[in-house]
């Protein structure tokens, strides 16, 4: 793996008591969102960053939620797990296919800036007292809702995800369903023929926080934080009686 991407060299880099820490993906949204290149711009900065803008108030909300540290799956390039790091969090960053791999379709090639380690949402379970991190899981596949079940199961107590609600381009329904925000199971009480059945998934999250980010034209992606259910309060999020025909 190449050597993490260090940050420009005007851009200070310490502690986090110091008020200015480098943030170039922000700089260059900031700079082309004021020269009306909104839609041009994102893909190359997803290319080169991530998917979602980090703001100040989204890393200091997570910094003050993870005393123990980060655990971030789907890293990608690490970008945010390098500017919690500029912080003094101590993150541990995996993904299946780490940039600069030819296997990830975004980031094949792209220098990371953190180091991100191969590995899937096994890996979740070795790190409960960690805070998990989930940066625009990938619409309609599992793995951040298996992700989120294994990490439950090992006792794992905070949830920091970054995406767009139930029915956006983030995560599938099992997975908004787990963190208790999607109510309604659309194959069963819809005819669905594209999403999966929810009626016996528990709601094991509850969302605590939410901060609003950056955003592209078109685009809601924010940050949330979820806390742990306890067990006894994690009723289905839909029951449908067995004597319901289910609307087409």
């Amino acid at each position: 793996m190449s050597a993490p991407r260090r940050p420009p060299a005007d851009r200070p880099v310490g502690s986090a008591s110091q008020k200015v820490l480098a943030n170039p993906m922000l700089d260059e949204f900031e700079e082309a969102t004021a020269a009306g290149h909104n839609d041009g711009m994102r893909n190359q900065l997803i290319t080169r960053y991530g998917f979602a803008v980090p703001s100040d108030e989204a890393l200091t909300t997570i910094e003050r939620c993870s005393p123990q540290g980060v655990m971030e799956l789907g890293a990608g390039t690490g970008y945010w797990a390098f500017l919690l790091q500029q912080r003094g969090v101590d993150v541990v960053a995996f993904d299946v296919e780490p940039a600069p791999s030819e296997r990830n379709e975004w980031f094949a090639g792209t220098q990371p800036w953190h180091l991100v380690h191969r590995g899937d949402h096994g890996i979740v379970a070795q790190y409960p007292e960690r805070t998990l991190l989930i940066v625009w899981p990938t619409k309609n596949e599992i793995w951040a809702a298996t992700a989120l079940q294994r990490y439950d199961d090992a006792g794992g107590e905070r949830v920091a995800f970054v995406g767009e609600g139930p029915g956006g381009r983030t995560g599938d329904d099992v997975f908004h369903a787990l963190l208790g925000e999607l109510t309604t199971c659309l194959q069963c009480g819809y005819g669905s023929t594209t999403s999966p059945c929810i009626c016996s998934v528990e709601a094991r999250w509850s969302r605590s926080e939410t901060i609003a980010l950056p955003h592209w034209s078109g685009y809601h992606d924010d940050l949330h934080i979820f806390a742990r259910r306890p067990r006894g309060t994690r009723p289905p999020r839909w029951r449908l009686r067995r004597s319901q025909t289910p609307r087409a």
